[in-house]
């Protein structure tokens, strides 16, 4: 058995009193008066205080409560208890108006130096081609931008929206549960919160999601609110589509094509943001829609068989001479410069 018991402060057995006095003004639950006659005969102080407490309210129903409990020591201390009671209530008044001063500096001091304060932010960010920019927003929050690409964006005191108009973006989303991060592309609006994902355009409507952490809301942006699926308020299927770490889909209105991705896989679809392009085993024709996102340089193909020709293999951002010379040496497939910006590719003869 525990004999230890903790004493209780002065101001504590006060507080208790006044919560009991409450108490009894209302009424007492059968179980609370046994909580009470409990708590009565732990402490001679806390008959005390209660009678003290009891004269503040200062209730006849409360006071009639008390004389059921100890009749004696209240007609013995009736008197005493009243004049102690005026004594304690000045003070117990001007304890009480020092900490709502107290308080409300507190309070208003805690609001002005912690309450958020957001401007609305409007910006547009872009690159040209086989540019790459590296932006940390108003927020916090960074943004890859890959080449040839725009993206506006606007931020408010509860919103933060993003659209992609052109390209491609990666996007690490600074917390803050007050502010969904949104960006739309297409016909769909993907929405996070403290989170990482990339998005590409694979044409006009279409874009290519790969989620690099924690999870994302993929819905059509002509729907209801998708902040309400994010903080409790409707369902998954009438909302949209959640999408987690390590999930690639192509998303056109609908979510398609959705597959799980190892790390090395979603390394070397980022490998753009360390200014290199991982093939592996894409038809020829791909791989140079791909370079070309990357340069000014115009590719052609003389010999139709070369266009479902397998390539795969590291290749640097913008070495167009090194791209050459890979194709030529690994895959036999020569060039020919028709133009300063125009190169036709064919199989080499022999």
């Amino acid at each position: 058995m525990n004999n230890i018991r903790q004493f209780s402060s002065k101001e504590d057995i006060q507080e208790q009193a006044c919560l009991w006095v409450s108490r009894l003004d209302r009424g007492l639950h059968d179980e609370e008066k046994s909580q009470l006659d409990e708590w009565l005969t732990e402490s001679n102080s806390h008959r005390q205080a209660l009678l003290d407490a009891a004269s503040l309210w200062d209730d006849m129903s409360v006071l009639n409560e008390l004389s059921g409990l100890f009749p004696q020591s209240h007609t013995r201390g009736a008197k005493q208890h009243k004049g102690m009671a005026k004594q304690m209530m000045w003070g117990m008044a001007a304890t009480f108006f020092v900490m709502a001063v107290a308080l409300s500096v507190i309070v208003q001091r805690t609001w002005f130096e912690s309450a958020p304060q957001f401007a609305n932010i409007s910006e547009k960010v872009q690159t040209g081609v086989g540019e790459q920019k590296n932006v940390v927003l108003a927020d916090g929050s960074k943004l890859h931008l890959n080449t040839n690409s725009i993206v506006t964006v606007d931020f408010s005191s509860d919103a933060r929206n993003i659209v992609l108009l052109r390209g491609e973006a990666h996007f690490e989303v600074a917390h803050d549960k007050q502010r969904p991060f949104s960006v739309t592309a297409g016909s769909n609006t993907v929405t996070a919160v403290g989170t990482a994902f990339n998005m590409q355009y694979v044409d006009d409507n279409a874009f290519e999601l790969v989620v690099t952490e924690g999870k994302v809301l993929v819905k059509d942006r002509f729907s209801t609110s998708s902040n309400d699926l994010l903080f409790g308020k409707k369902s998954i299927t009438e909302e949209g589509l959640l999408m987690f770490a390590g999930e690639k889909a192509t998303v056109q209105g609908k979510v398609e094509a959705r597959e799980n991705l190892s790390q090395n896989d979603i390394d070397d679809d980022l490998a753009w943001q360390q200014g290199m392009i991982v093939f592996k085993g894409e038809p020829l024709e791909a791989v140079l829609a791909e370079i070309g996102r990357y340069t000014p340089m115009r590719f052609s193909i003389s010999d139709e068989s070369l266009r479902k020709r397998r390539v795969a293999g590291y290749f640097k951002v913008g070495d167009i001479d090194g791209l050459l010379s890979a194709l030529k040496s690994s895959f036999s497939i020569e060039h020919e410069r028709i133009t300063e910006n125009s190169i036709q590719l064919k199989a080499v003869k022999g």
